[in-house]
C-alpha cells in the first residue's frame, strides 16, 4: 500500500524559519498581502504564490489570522509562541533564521 493511500498518512510541510519569522513580525500590527509580500522579497527572493502558501499554511494553523473586511493578516497568540520558539532556538542553537526549518503536519 502506498503512503498517499494510507488513512494514517500526514503531509508535511517543510517552510523556512526565516520567511515564517519575518511575516509573524509583519503581522503583529495588522500588514496587507501587498506589505507582506514586500518585505518578504526584502529578504528572500520567492514568487508572490510562495508568499500566499505561507500565509495559507499560517491561517490554517492559526499562527496568524485574516480579517476580509480590512484585507489584513494580524499575529495570533500561537504565532507568538511560534516566534518565541524561533528566537530559542537561534539563542541557544547560535544558528540564524535562514537554518532553522519550521515543519507543519
Amino acid at each position: 500500500m502506498s503512503a498517499t493511500n494510507d488513512k494514517n498518512y500526514l503531509k508535511l510541510h517543510k517552510l523556512k524559519g526565516i520567511i515564517v519569522e519575518y511575516i509573524l513580525l509583519y503581522c503583529i500590527n495588522y500588514s496587507s498581502i501587498l506589505e507582506i509580500s514586500f518585505e518578504i522579497q526584502r529578504i528572500s527572493p520567492i514568487p508572490c504564490s510562495s508568499v500566499k502558501r505561507y500565509l495559507f499554511y499560517l491561517i490554517d494553523y492559526e499562527f496568524i489570522s485574516y480579517n476580509g473586511q480590512k484585507k489584513m493578516f494580524l499575529t495570533e497568540k500561537h504565532g507568538f509562541d511560534l516566534l518565541y520558539k524561533i528566537n530559542r532556538k537561534k539563542k541557544n542553537a547560535m544558528v540564524n533564521s535562514e537554518d532553522i526549518e519550521i515543519m507543519l503536519k
